[in-house]
């Protein structure tokens, strides 16, 4: 159960982090492009939005199910919230909630407001947000500094 969790967890990080940049980049597109091209672009963007939140909660899902297990037992003694080498955890968790959750509302925000017709400016401190986040995720879980 738990390798298949794992599996999980990957596949829907890697659905959700792909789909996050690419809807930046869909966005940054947008304002730049004639208003023929841009009613392909929304509906773009709102699909791959909904990939997004897919991958998002299967990342979610799996990794909830995943920090309250330790290696195929259930007890809660064994929880990776109560292990004592689990700083790094704790970091992740900020980081991924400051991060990558607030990038990702921020991204939901402007596919709705496109989708509106409006065209609202896609900050570049967005893209470094999502980076730094990611990056630093990926260094805490294969690292373990803590």
């Amino acid at each position: 159960m738990y390798l298949w969790l794992l599996a999980a967890h990957i596949i829907g990080v890697l659905l959700w982090t792909g789909s996050m940049f690419t809807v930046y980049w869909l966005l940054r597109l947008h304002t730049q492009v004639p208003k023929e091209v841009s009613d392909k672009l929304t509906l773009m963007e709102r699909s791959l939005a909904m990939v997004m939140d897919l991958g998002a909660t299967l990342a979610i899902g799996a990794g909830i199910a995943l920090a309250l297990i330790k290696e195929g037992t259930w007890h809660p003694e064994t929880t990776i919230f109560t292990a004592p080498n689990a700083k790094w955890f704790h970091v992740k968790l900020t980081l991924v909630i400051v991060g990558v959750l607030s990038v990702h509302g921020m991204l939901r925000a402007r596919v709705a407001k496109f989708s509106r017709g409006e065209t609202p400016t896609v900050p570049n401190w967005i893209w470094s947000l999502l980076l730094v986040a990611i990056v630093g995720i990926v260094i805490l879980v294969q690292r373990r500094p803590f």
